[in-house]
């Protein structure tokens, strides 16, 4: 198979992308040290006048990947899997959008959203589901490109230009989110028979790899089980705000 090819990766190639192997933690450390850079340097990028080139920059880069996903996915799939693909249900795909408009707007309602519903792009970086794909493959940049790009904005938003997160924050992304979950679960219902065999947002079912959704058993007991832990850890991601409160008390609460 090509460079190109988004068709699975025979777990014999030396290049497989082994959970936590040394393929995995080379994209995920790129990607702690370019968080570690914005935060350590934030003062520097702030003062020197690039952010809109910067911001630009970078997002340019990831709706390339975005869109070359779907295109070489048009040329090696078939093509419900395609369009499957191309619908932007998935949660990951969501946020990846959502900080696209955050840094084309700057809105910190915008923030608020991205910054919970971003657990999902880390659970995408920790918990890879890329077929398998290694460095030999194009999806392998194009997976971890798009998902870090969605954390590295939500680390320079809050690292450089001072967004800070609040309680009522917490609750709007709680209120939208779940809202949107139980409404992408029935059009999974709705197209879960082949061929189209819908399940964004793993609402349905567990991905391919292991992750701890994989216990929660199934059918709706699966489904809330999966609410409840996604409302805890949205709830661990605040608790930072709430221990730095005076930090964040001093910081801005919109774009300046």
């Amino acid at each position: 198979m090509n460079f190109f090819s988004y068709q699975p990766v025979d777990p014999s190639s030396p290049f497989y992308l082994e959970s936590f192997g040394l393929y995995h933690w080379l994209a995920m450390g790129f990607f702690m040290v370019l968080a570690l850079a914005i935060i350590v340097f934030r003062k520097a990028i702030r003062s020197s006048g690039k952010e809109r080139i910067l911001l630009a920059t970078s997002t340019i880069i990831a709706i390339f990947f975005e869109v070359s996903l779907h295109i070489a996915e048009y040329f090696s799939k078939p093509f419900h899997e395609f369009v499957r693909s191309a619908i932007p249900l998935e949660l990951c795909a969501i946020t990846l959008w959502l900080a696209v408009i955050l840094c084309v707007t700057r809105k910190h309602f915008v923030f608020e959203l991205l910054y919970f519903w971003g657990l999902g792009a880390v659970a995408s970086l920790l918990f890879a589901d890329d077929y398998g794909a290694g460095p030999d493959r194009f999806r392998y940049y194009q997976y971890f490109s798009t998902h870090g790009y969605t954390v590295l904005v939500i680390v320079y938003f809050a690292a450089v230009r001072g967004y800070r997160i609040r309680f009522r924050s917490l609750v709007k992304a709680v209120g939208i989110l779940f809202p949107i979950t139980l409404a992408v679960r029935f059009v999974d219902l709705a197209f879960s028979g082949k061929p189209w065999e819908f399940n964004y947002m793993f609402l349905l079912s567990p991905p391919d790899v292991s992750t701890p959704i994989e216990n929660f058993g199934s059918g709706w007991s699966y489904y809330f089980a999966f609410i409840a832990l996604s409302t805890v850890l949205m709830l661990v991601a605040w608790l930072p705000w709430v221990i730095v409160g005076t930090f964040g008390r001093s910081g801005k609460t919109k774009a300046g």
